[in-house]
């Protein structure tokens, strides 16, 4: 049943015993004993939700001045109705129930275009948007009962879990663009971006009516439905802003002597900032404050060829933790390197239409890591190392 020792060197621990726990249940080694514990049947819950959009749009196209001016005006309005049904506990007792709630949002949104005949064009767009939570912040499948709070000892539903009447993140977004073209070859383009977030989901102790759970066996029970419930919650507020820049360039427009060859990437900068009702700042999981890539690349003659750079700083990330819950935790910065050369068959050829190419990933064998400390590179909690991958393929056209 042993394995190939695991090696923690980078940790500074050696190898570690490896076995396969698989094979010993199924050889009658080891005898599994199913989970009964109330984590395990909270996990199995329904989320239903039923959308009715509207919208109404105004079209622009106008001259403003030398430039062509294009774009629209609207409202979108979004009616929603959503309900998770699933297990609770109350007082460590299985019950089941359905909960949800209703809500109407509200989505103006302006995108404008101006085109100079010189090649430049200025892009401007302000909105209301949302994004929907998370279905599994959505359950019903909560724990609670009764506390008695307060110096009176006030009797109060108190719970955690889920939250089936959470909204989604909203904001209120600008952006601007102002792009230069080369012909229909090339570009350069500088995006400004700026979301000002309300409603972001935080998971926090809040106001929450437990009307449609049974009561607790419990005396006295309170005189009101109103608890508290340590669920994800709409309560914080925050930015995210930055720009970015990127380009598309033939070299052959600097020299025809560097006919097929050329770049393509960008370079962007991210700020994100959620403050909690006790002033706390935190940044958004999943966003870098720097991340570039850049492509080099030949096209001529049928050969193809290029080479790939993908780097992204640290950030706060979203794991999988204990008991398939949610977890977040901070990843180290990495740099993804891969590369791709091809052939396609040309007209005059008896195989024109076929394509062959050979792609390398991850060519440098990138790992990829998470830490409890980032300024401690060695409290590490994750370190997957995945390999480089290469494929061959072809495709036919006809």
């Amino acid at each position: 049943y042993l394995l190939t020792p695991t090696n923690l060197g980078y940790l500074g621990l050696g190898p570690i015993v490896s076995y396969d726990a698989r094979r010993l249940i199924s050889d009658g080694v080891l005898i599994l004993d199913p989970n009964t514990s109330s984590d395990i049947p909270a996990k199995a819950f329904r989320v239903d939700e039923k959308l009715l959009t509207g919208y109404i749009q105004a079209n622009i196209n106008a001259e403003l001045g030398a430039a062509q001016l294009t774009g629209n005006i609207g409202v979108q309005v979004v009616r929603t109705d959503q309900q998770s049904s699933g297990i609770a506990f109350r007082n460590g007792v299985q019950v089941d129930v359905t909960d949800g709630t209703k809500y109407t949002n509200w989505l103006p949104s302006l995108n404008l275009s101006a085109r100079f005949p010189n090649d430049w064009v200025l892009r401007f767009a302000a909105s209301k948007q949302l994004q929907r939570p998370r279905l599994d912040d959505l359950r019903s499948a909560i724990s609670y009962g009764v506390q008695f709070i307060g110096p009176s000892g006030t009797p109060t539903y108190v719970g955690n879990g889920g939250n089936p009447k959470l909204r989604p993140y909203r904001a209120d977004a600008v952006d601007f663009n102002i792009e230069k073209y080369f012909g229909g070859s090339g570009y350069v383009a500088l995006q400004l971006f700026y979301k000002k977030i309300d409603d972001y989901i935080l998971q926090w102790r809040a106001p929450f009516d437990f009307a449609a759970y049974p009561p607790p066996a419990t005396a006295p029970l309170p005189t009101t439905t109103v608890g508290l419930l340590d669920a994800p919650t709409n309560v914080g507020g925050g930015k995210l802003y930055g720009a970015e820049l990127a380009a598309t360039l033939p070299f052959r427009t600097i020299t025809p002597a560097l006919d097929g060859f050329g770049f393509t990437g960008g370079l962007s900068y991210t700020k994100t900032r959620v403050r909690n009702p006790d002033g706390v700042v935190q940044s958004i999981p999943g966003y870098s404050k720097w991340v570039a890539n850049g492509t080099l690349f030949f096209e001529k003659w049928g050969f193809n060829a290029r080479g790939s750079v993908r780097h992204r700083s640290g950030f706060l990330g979203d794991f999988t933790g204990f008991g398939g819950s949610p977890t977040r935790r901070n990843a180290l910065k990495e740099t993804i390197v891969d590369g791709q050369i091809g052939y396609d068959f040309q007209e005059g050829s008896r195989l024109h239409g076929l394509s062959l190419y050979l792609q390398g990933q991850n060519l440098t064998d990138e790992r990829f890591a998470s830490v409890a400390d980032p300024s401690r590179p060695s409290t590490v909690i994750d370190y997957q190392i995945y390999g480089r991958r290469f494929l061959a393929g072809f495709t036919w056209k006809f």
